[in-house]
């Protein structure tokens, strides 16, 4: 007597935690999640330890949301930024474009760093 057993099919839930991307990187996975329509986030297992960061990009002045384009280049930027972190656990130096998008993903957490008080 065979059983016929129905196939599971994933629900779509609407929620306020989306996961973009997973994605292995030199043998270490790294999550890209977006938050409430305007945080970005990456957090990267390494060794057994879990590494996060995020930012945030708003919509443009007149816009109430980001486009799927801005989502897009957001999603990589952060993925550079999670790239760098475990490039940079693994003592190796960043090639020149990983450098140029870590130094302007600093630049802004530094200028943000000097309007907030202490």
């Amino acid at each position: 007597m065979s059983r016929r057993i129905a196939r599971l099919k994933p629900k779509k839930i609407k929620g306020r935690i989306a996961t973009l991307r997973a994605l292995p990187y030199r043998e270490n996975m790294i999550y890209i999640r977006m938050i409430d329509k305007e945080i970005f986030e990456y957090i990267a297992v390494f060794k057994g330890q879990v590494y996060s960061n995020y930012m945030v990009i708003t919509p443009r002045n007149g816009q109430t949301k980001l486009s799927k384009e801005e989502i897009i280049a957001s999603s990589k930027l952060i993925l550079a930024g999670a790239e760098a972190s475990i490039d940079t656990l693994l003592g190796e130096t960043l090639d020149k474009e990983k450098a140029k998008i870590v130094q302007k993903f600093e630049g802004s957490r530094k200028s943000v760093e000097e309007v907030l008080p202490n």
